[in-house]
């Protein structure tokens, strides 16, 4: 097996056709048919099943075919860097984020950066945790944002934002008129709640335990934007991360300060050891000034009264 097997699996994968498959790495459709059997042979497996007339990717194939992509990104990133170290103006830089700060956040990261180096392009990621720290200790991103609930092995962590949660009310609700909302005051209310394994991990549980809470729990959901959402609705009041608060400024939901203190931990990761990459500090210094910019709107939101 060498890159030519390789190059012909991954453009029969993405084609789905030995013709334009060969198109794609400029050889002919006999050509694709013989190092396809060829990577079989070598590898002694069967990646496609030929018995309908067509090759349809077996198990196997999709499995191979997703280490292969994460292979190519590799690749592509240090095809990116090499043009950057040539032209740092015209950079590419990959950066991973949790869906908390991967929305109006990073949006406004992104648009704040642009405004000082236009011709810099920011590739964003946004996903879970695990994902993000993944992808930072394989080197495909440069740079991610993931909760401290992750194991961190393998990259170079720096604490990011220690933020605590807000309260947010549905619309028109009457503890809108409240500038803190109070334990007490969510008794025999309806509570949107993230899930339980998200409750033990950020020390939620312990609240809700010693709250009663749990039995006015009318839905779950992951990430804080589902919470903000189904709160919107009029389904219940959610505890959110502040970050996200900030994508629901222009929305009607009310958000109000929370008496106990229950932090959401962010970290900043980068891969182990890895050499600076172009404009990487900057972006930096831009996350942490846009920080402070959204937490200023949202804490200008908290104060109001309606």
């Amino acid at each position: 097996m060498d890159f030519r097997h390789i190059d012909a699996f991954r453009a029969l994968m993405l084609t789905r056709t030995t013709t334009r498959a060969a198109q794609v790495i400029g050889t002919s459709q006999s050509g694709i048919s013989r190092l396809i059997t060829d990577l079989e042979r070598s590898i002694n497996l069967t990646l496609f099943d030929r018995s309908r007339g067509r090759l349809e990717p077996t198990v196997e194939a999709l499995a191979l075919f997703e280490e292969v992509e994460r292979r190519y990104a590799g690749l592509n990133n240090i095809r990116e860097f090499a043009l950057s170290l040539r032209n740092p103006s015209t950079a590419v830089i990959r950066v991973g984020s949790v869906v908390s700060f991967g929305l109006g956040y990073f949006a406004r990261v992104v648009a704040n950066f642009h405004r000082r180096h236009p011709a810099v392009q920011i590739a964003l990621t946004t996903g879970a945790s695990d994902l993000i720290r993944d992808q930072v200790v394989s080197r495909q991103l440069a740079l991610g944002l993931v909760t401290n609930t992750v194991d961190v092995t393998g990259t170079d962590s720096t604490a990011f934002s220690q933020l605590d949660a807000i309260c947010a009310l549905p619309p028109g609700h009457p503890l809108g008129k409240r500038k803190v909302i109070k334990m007490a005051d969510l008794q025999d209310q309806p509570i949107v709640s993230y899930d339980l394994p998200d409750l033990v991990r950020w020390g939620m549980d312990q609240v809700f335990a010693t709250g009663q809470l749990q039995s006015q729990v009318v839905a779950t959901a992951p990430y804080s934007v589902n919470i903000a959402t189904m709160v919107k609705e009029g389904l219940g009041i959610g505890l959110l991360h502040p970050v996200s608060a900030y994508d629901f400024l222009d929305s009607n939901l009310i958000l109000r300060r929370f008496e106990h203190s229950m932090p959401f931990y962010t970290l900043k990761i980068t891969p182990h050891g890895a050499a600076p990459a172009p404009h990487l500090d900057e972006l930096s210094k831009v996350m942490e000034e846009t920080l402070e910019e959204v937490l200023a709107a949202v804490n200008a939101r908290l104060t109001q009264t309606r």
